[in-house]
């Protein structure tokens, strides 16, 4: 402890030295002596020795007092449902192949074979084929047989957002022009006979979306069809009919509404004894016809309302009247969840008459046509809806007007090949007011019951009657199921009203020679499922026996009675 007090006062009076030492060198030289009484404290040895002092820093104990808050709780129990287990059982085998044959009384054989694809999600695909026939006449009227075989393949192709539908149909038909009253047999079978054939195709390419997005959707179709009348004696005098139509449809939905579009034309060719030295060249038929079809549509809808407006416009090219332009509206709104549904609206269009559509729907016309097309335009009313799950109904009132309208009178004219049962396809403008209803009843698949009501009251423009159209003409249907083994189906028929052109070729003719007869056709199906493969049938046809005219001079064959089975494979 001295040594350091020494080296302090060693520091200092060099130091003062070194000051002193240096201002002696400035010219001036300044002396300044003063006394003072320096006191130095005496030092002493401390004897304590050094340690090292360790101090623990105590922490204090901190308590934390517990708040005890009572909180008001309530216990609710909720009533959990029992979980219900839905066994789905296995998906029931299908088979491929199915076979329905059997006979009846007029010597009728038929037969029905279905060759169809099984579940598969890329593709359908199938053949059918369907065949009847009868070998005995109708007493007392010229030879009445005939044959008729249908067919047709078709397919159906789904791939990731595309569909493709393709479709061949043969049909050959025979038979003969049987109008014709022959107690005595004298009619050969040969000289009465005609047989037409037809083969058609369609295909169709579509896309489509699995999730409602606002995509255009559309859909290109086209379609051939080629039916004639077939005579190896002499194919010139065949008649040929000649089909084809392409087309468009297309959809896009945005927001509340739907814009829809259909572009389509439709070509026909009709040909008759061209070249034919026995027919007259006045009798020479070679027409060609062609509507090229536009229908934009629009569709609005609501939560309850729907509205659909637009036009159908047709370019009839060979026609006078080229142009034809038909309005097409409805509404409809719904009441009561469904349960009533009022509509209106306004429709119509332009139906392209071709040999083949109106050989189908009168087998027994003439070969030679005047080929004309049909423009319909019609207002409608009325009111559906559903009364329950299981009942529903439809009423409509309309006012039709049918310009162009095919009719069929009986041809007069002498001639080689028509002699009163042939039928003359005649034109004519035709009004219609009418009353139609259904309502159908169905409880799961054991009962259906269907009551299907038209009153239709027919003026012609030109003509004397609208010959063969029925103004009553009620349907009733149903069919039962019994424990899955007992299937029974009935329909009745009830016409009423029909004009008979009879009454042109009487001199003095009263109401009775134009009343085409009422009729009142009943037929019933029985049928008894030993399996689900195999299963017998019976047929029952016209249980009134009533051998009434389908076609002026044409009867119907009476009671018939018919049984066959069918089998799965």
């Amino acid at each position: 402890m001295e040594s350091k007090l020494r080296l302090k006062y060693g520091l200092l009076v060099l130091l003062c030295t070194f000051m002193t030492t240096s201002w002696a060198q400035d010219e001036d030289v300044y002396t300044n002596v003063s006394e003072a009484i320096r006191t130095i404290s005496p030092s002493y040895r401390i004897a304590d020795k050094p340690s090292v002092v360790d101090t623990v820093v105590p922490i204090p104990n901190i308590n934390y007092p517990l708040l005890s808050r009572t909180m008001a709780t309530e216990i609710s129990i909720d009533q959990i449902e029992a979980s219900k287990i839905r066994i789905v059982p296995k998906l029931d085998k299908l088979y491929p192949g199915y076979l329905r044959m059997g006979i009846g009384n007029y010597a009728n054989p038929l037969g029905e074979f279905y060759y169809n694809s099984v579940r598969d999600r890329r593709t359908a695909y199938g053949v059918h084929v369907n065949h009847n026939s009868a070998f005995r006449d109708i007493p007392n009227y010229a030879p009445s047989t005939f044959d008729d075989t249908e067919a047709k393949v078709f397919g159906e192709f789904f791939m990731s957002r595309y569909k493709i539908e393709s479709q061949i149909d043969y049909l050959n038909n025979g038979y003969h022009y049987y109008g014709i009253v022959d107690s005595t047999d004298a009619i050969s079978s040969d000289s009465l006979r005609n047989r037409v054939q037809g083969i058609a195709g369609n295909f169709s390419f579509s896309n489509f979306e699995r999730r409602d997005s606002a995509k255009l959707l559309y859909t290109i179709h086209t379609s051939y069809d080629y039916f004639h009348e077939f005579d190896p004696d002499d194919l010139n005098l065949n008649a040929r009919n000649t089909n084809f139509i392409i087309g468009t449809e297309m959809a896009y939905k945005l927001k509340t509404q739907v814009y829809t579009a259909a572009l389509a034309v439709k070509y026909n060719k009709y040909k008759f004894g061209v070249g034919n030295p026995s027919v007259p060249a006045d009798f020479w038929y070679n027409e060609n016809n062609t509507i090229i079809q536009l229908k934009p549509v629009i569709s609005s809808y609501g939560r309850k309302w729907k509205v659909t407006y637009g036009v159908d416009l047709n370019f009839d090219i060979v026609s006078e009247e080229a142009f034809k332009a038909v309005p097409i509206i409805e509404g409809k709104y719904s009441l009561f969840n469904d349960m009533f549904i009022p509509y209106a609206g306004i429709g119509g269009g332009v139906t392209q008459n071709t040999f083949k559509t109106l050989n189908r729907f009168n087998p027994f016309i003439n070969s030679e046509l005047n080929l004309v097309n049909t423009r319909e335009l019609k207002f409608y009313g009325g009111i559906k809806g559903t009364l329950s799950k299981k009942l529903s109904f439809d009423v409509q009132v309309h006012s039709t007007s049918f310009s162009e309208m095919a009719l069929f009178v009986n041809d007069t004219t002498p001639s080689i090949w028509s002699n009163f049962y042939q039928f003359d396809v005649i034109y004519d403008d035709v009004n219609a007011f009418g009353l139609n209803g259904s309502i159908s009843y169905q409880s799961g698949e054991k009962l259906k019951v269907d009551l299907i009501a038209a009153y239709n009251r027919y003026s012609a423009i030109d003509g004397l009657y609208v010959w063969n159209l029925p103004a009553i003409d009620i349907a009733l249907r149903g069919s039962y199921n019994l424990y899955d083994k007992i299937y029974a189906k009935a329909d009745l028929q009830l016409l009423g009203g029909r004009r008979s052109p009879e009454g042109l070729f009487v001199t003095d003719p009263t109401d009775d020679d134009y009343n085409l007869g009422f009729v009142a056709d009943a037929n019933l199906h029985l049928e008894y499922r030993y399996n689900k493969r195999t299963s017998v049938f019976l047929q029952f046809n016209n249980l009134a026996a009533q051998k009434y005219f389908r076609w002026n001079r044409y009867p119907v064959q009476g009671f018939q009675v018919l049984g066959g089975f069918t089998y799965g494979f």
